[in-house]
């Protein structure tokens, strides 16, 4: 049951509310490395899950438990820097209340299926 598919499940289910977040928190005009139009994240952000949901639901895709390890390992980073960037400004940063969720189920899926 507690196996990769799983935790990549509950990652891109976390993603999305995620993406939530940050659209509508203006990530697009606070990112530090650089400014963008709403449109442009929009489409950046619509991409990425579009492309996620559909290792999600393609069983046969040839390299898709790599690229389901490769999610878990961006989503930890991306919660991860959420909390950097949070200590950095010492203020409410877009994606900071959903990131510990990344961090948090990736560890969990860390020690319960790859230790």
């Amino acid at each position: 049951m507690f196996n990769l598919e799983f935790f990549f499940t509950i990652l891109v289910c976390i993603q999305v509310l995620h993406s939530i977040e940050e659209l509508s928190a203006g990530f697009h005009k606070k990112f530090p490395l650089f400014k963008m139009s709403f449109k442009t994240f929009l489409a950046f952000e619509a991409f990425f899950q579009g492309f996620f949901l559909f290792v999600l639901f393609q069983k046969s895709l040839p390299s898709r438990e790599m690229l389901m390890h490769v999610f878990a390992l961006l989503m930890f980073a991306n919660g991860l820097w959420h909390i950097v960037w949070l200590g950095i400004v010492k203020k409410y940063v877009p994606g900071v209340i959903t990131a510990p969720l990344h961090l948090i189920t990736f560890l969990v899926f860390y020690f319960t299926v790859l230790v």
